[in-house]
């Protein structure tokens, strides 16, 4: 299945135009560790299957689903006998809709869904994934919008249940409730469009209209982080894409190309959420490809 693998870094060959393609994967063929920028969904429909990411196992048995998300490490083990369907798109298709990066951004590294613990979220996972198979399958007319529009909706379920999770227990969705998702949503936009300018506290809170007390406070209930948190990780997120895909860049240049004002604070943040310097990032990268 891995066509194009330099080192741990997999370049996904889209067979569709729209970034996209399914696999009916029936080989008994094991994935050494390996990363992509596009998004990964499993579900066996026959057998076994196994997904490592970092220390953590998954163990897939019949219908059951895993989505890894972009950037992310894993492995993958087949049995003797199984069949399973995997499908991989480019994160470009839900980075153009309004809240989809925010949302992108929110979402664990892995969601692992159970067909046997009977979660509603894994029914209408499965629901929207037998369609976009079926699609596929078919290459019916509209079958690409068909797709695109299965897959947003697995995200804005995704999404909501992502959000509304951080939300204190037993509050009905009112219009208050609203008023302050949408704003959350609102200063979020506004800081993946500008977080490469000089950012803060005050600025976002009064363009979206709140005192920069209650917007800190409704930030953090939503988000589950702080402003500043959001913003350093978003920009730590593009110092990633650049360490790795321009190599010729210094650390420094990294740095401002990033939105961070000195290098001290680029080094002392990034090590903080990467648990290694940007230096030591690049070369953990790149390593697997020196030794090829």
């Amino acid at each position: 299945m891995i066509k194009i693998l330099n080192g741990m870094h997999e370049t996904i060959n889209y067979e569709c135009a729209m970034g996209l393609q399914l696999y009916r994967n029936g080989k008994q063929e094991d994935y050494p560790k390996h990363w992509h920028v596009g998004i990964e969904i499993i579900m066996p429909s026959q057998g076994d299957y196994e997904v490592t990411v970092g220390e953590e196992c998954y163990f897939l048995e019949p219908d059951d689903i895993i989505l890894i998300h972009s950037g992310v490490i894993h492995s993958l083990r087949a049995p003797s006998k199984g069949e399973r369907y995997i499908l991989q798109f480019d994160t470009t298709l839900l980075h153009n809709l309004r809240e989809m990066e925010t949302l992108l951004f929110m979402m664990p590294p892995v969601i692992f869904l159970k067909k046997k613990e009977g979660d509603g979220l894994h029914s209408f996972f499965k629901e929207k994934l037998d369609k976009i198979i079926m699609e596929y399958q078919d290459n019916s007319t509209f079958r690409e919008a068909s797709i695109y529009a299965a897959l947003i909706e697995i995200y804005v379920e995704l999404g909501r249940n992502e959000v509304y999770k951080n939300v204190s227990p037993g509050i009905q969705e009112s219009t208050k409730e609203r008023q302050y998702l949408e704003a959350v949503m609102s200063a979020c936009t506004y800081i993946n469009k500008h977080y490469m300018e000089n950012l803060n506290l005050e600025e976002v809170a009064q363009i979206v209209g709140f005192s920069k007390y209650h917007f800190t406070r409704i930030f953090k209930q939503y988000m589950n982080m702080t402003f500043y948190e959001y913003l350093n990780s978003k920009r730590v997120k593009k110092a990633e894409e650049l360490l790795y895909y321009t190599k010729e860049l210094s650390i420094t240049e990294v740095a401002m190309g990033a939105g961070f004002s000195s290098i001290s604070a680029f080094n002392r943040t990034f090590k903080m959420i990467k648990n290694c310097s940007p230096s030591d990032y690049r070369k953990i990268r790149y390593q697997a490809i020196v030794k090829n």
